[in-house]
Formats: C-alpha cells, sequence, structure tokens
C-alpha cells in the first residue's frame, strides 16, 4: 500500500518556510549556548571582586601586597521543554498540510520571544528564568520610569533621554543594541521631527555612533500598556538555551492511518555578564 501523504525532508520544507512573524531571539545568538535536550538545572559559578580593587602606591617599606577580596555566587539555568504534536489522517484532504506546519512554528517563535524576554515571570521576583525584560540578575539595571516632555516636539526630549541611557551604557565595552518597545514610543521611533523633517532613527543613529544598532520589540509579545527601551550589550550578555523553535520530526502511521508532526522548543536565560550589560528604561510621553 502506498501512504496518500508524501513528507517533503524537515530540512527542504525548513529551507522553503517563510515565516509571518519575524521573531526577535535570532538578534542574541551571536553569543549563545545550547544545550542537550535533557530536563535539569545548571548552576554557573559566578565571582565577584569585593571592596577597593584599584591598585595602591608600593613603598621600599612594603613587605606584601594588598590582597583582593572576592565573593562567590551562582546562576541556576532551569532546563524545560515544551513539545506540541499535529496528526493528520491519511483519508483527510492533505491540502494545506504545510501551512498549517507553518502556522504552529509562526507561533511557537513567538513564544521563543516570551520566554526570551520573560522568563515566564510577571516580574523581576518570579524569575524562572531571567529575561531581557524582567530579571533579578544582579548585573541588570533597571531604571526608574523616565517622562518624555512634550514641549514643542517630543523626539528632541526623546532623543536626550536615549542619549542619557547611552552614556551609562558606554560604561561597558561593546556592540550595543536599542530596543524600542511599546505604541507610544514606537510612534515617535518612527517619526520625523517636527522643526525639521528628519527621521528620528537617522539622527539617533548618527549621535550614538556605529557602536549602536535598532529594533522594535515586536506588539503581540509587548506588554500591555508597557514604553520604553532596552539597551542590550551584546559583548556582556549570554543568552543560553536548549532547543530553538523547530520541527523536530515527523512521519505518517500506516496501522493508525495518520501523518504525524512533533514540535520542540526548549527554555531559554539570558545571563548578563557584566554590571549595566542590559539597562532596561521604563518612558511615558507627557501629555
Amino acid at each position: 500500500m502506498t501512504n496518500k501523504i508524501v513528507l517533503r525532508a524537515i530540512e527542504q520544507f525548513m529551507a522553503d518556510y517563510v515565516p509571518v512573524y519575524q521573531p526577535l531571539y535570532p538578534l542574541f545568538l551571536g553569543k549563545s549556548q545550547s544545550y542537550a535536550n535533557e530536563v535539569g538545572k545548571i548552576d554557573f559559578r559566578r565571582v565577584e571582586t569585593v571592596g577597593d580593587i584599584r591598585a595602591k602606591h608600593i613603598t621600599p617599606k612594603d613587605n606584601e601586597i594588598k590582597q583582593i577580596a572576592v565573593s562567590e555566587g551562582k546562576k541556576v539555568f532551569k532546563k524545560y521543554f515544551l513539545a506540541k504534536q499535529y496528526v493528520n489522517s491519511t483519508i483527510q484532504d492533505q491540502q494545506g498540510l504545510e501551512e498549517i506546519v507553518a502556522q504552529v512554528l509562526d507561533e511557537h517563535h513567538k513564544q521563543a520571544d516570551e520566554l526570551l524576554l520573560f522568563g515566564e515571570g510577571t516580574s523581576a521576583s518570579t524569575m524562572v528564568n531571567n529575561g531581557l525584560y524582567w530579571s533579578n540578575d544582579p548585573n541588570y539595571v533597571l531604571e526608574s520610569s523616565a517622562e518624555v516632555a512634550a514641549g514643542t516636539d517630543h523626539l528632541i526630549d526623546l532623543q536626550k533621554k536615549v542619549a542619557k541611557t547611552a552614556a551609562d551604557a558606554d560604561l561597558v565595552a561593546g556592540r550595543k543594541l536599542v530596543v524600542f518597545y511599546g505604541s507610544d514610543i514606537l510612534e515617535q521611533y518612527d517619526g520625523v521631527y517636527a522643526s525639521h523633517p528628519v527621521p528620528f532613527k537617522r539622527v539617533l543613529a548618527e549621535v550614538l555612533g556605529p557602536e549602536y544598532s535598532f529594533a522594535k520589540m515586536p506588539k503581540p509579545v509587548t506588554p500591555n500598556s508597557a514604553n520604553g527601551w532596552l539597551i542590550v550589550n551584546l559583548d556582556q550578555i549570554k543568552l543560553h538555551y536548549t532547543t530553538l523553535p523547530s520541527l523536530f520530526d515527523q512521519g505518517v502511521n500506516s496501522e493508525k492511518m495518520h501523518a504525524w508532526f512533533n514540535f520542540l522548543m526548549g527554555s531559554m536565560m539570558t545571563e548578563v555578564i557584566a554590571k549595566g550589560g542590559i539597562i532596561r528604561q521604563p518612558a511615558t510621553l507627557e501629555a
């Protein structure tokens, strides 16, 4: 008996797959580490200096050099997995089969962005794994909310406030990514100055310099009523993950007369290596 369903190889399908939802997480895979598909946890040893570590003058009378004190802590990456299966009968109409697979992958990419940003929590204190938006990593900096003044042009004050955050971020060397989020702030980011018809994003790029790049947080994963920006030092963070969203396996079960598709993805954690490696600045627009 010949199977009615002919499945393309996963590699062939993925080569032609064009996502409808454009995920944010690939921007952070440059400095990342994946782990084996096993449930569990990984402990990271973290050591930090304590007290004054500046070099001291040594005089002829000194018979020893002052020691640097170090404290030891740890971070934990909790590995877990999320999976889904789609089954299609061999006697059903097979039209649109791959479109359904693509729709599932789109939703799982969105779910991966949620893990990247929130670590499956609702605040910094409820983190399963630290994220970009919510984090209790001691090196993560969350600023108090800032108000962007209206005046003659919202964009003038917005530029000043983003530059202020950038000045703090520049205390740590590395390539920076500014992620703007929230409908109010994104409207300004995509706007032009009232006094001169020049795009805000072009001026900001010139002001901050070539070390900076820019991105928008996708609306479907942005918390309600949230506005602001994140500055992420791409050289001072590390993304830990298990499995990125994928069509993990597929096949045809002749006995049960169906085709099956298994989808798998796993947890993520953003480790902030240096203090200020991520700075989040919530913001509101003055009416």
